[in-house]
């Protein structure tokens, strides 16, 4: 009897440290996220980003924005 609560208290600790890990990658996603909205974009960076969310078929808000920011930043160019 004594040694399932203390398995449960352990598992229910790991859940706890997963969820934070996960809350803080999310956190630093946001991040990087409103980052780009105000960075200067190239091109060629857009591309890369573009690229790499192809190849791993994640983060393609991400390079839907570093497009976007590339695009704004070639019309201010102008």
């Amino acid at each position: 009897m004594g040694g399932s609560g203390g398995d449960h208290d352990n598992r229910s600790h790991e859940d706890k440290g997963a969820k934070q890990a996960a809350d803080r990658r999310e956190v630093a996603r946001q991040n990087a996220l409103r980052a780009l909205d105000r960075a200067l974009m190239s091109r060629e960076s857009a591309q890369r980003i573009q690229s790499h969310a192809d190849r791993t078929g994640r983060n393609q808000d991400f390079k839907a924005r570093a497009m976007s920011a590339a695009d704004r930043n070639e019309d201010d160019e102008e």
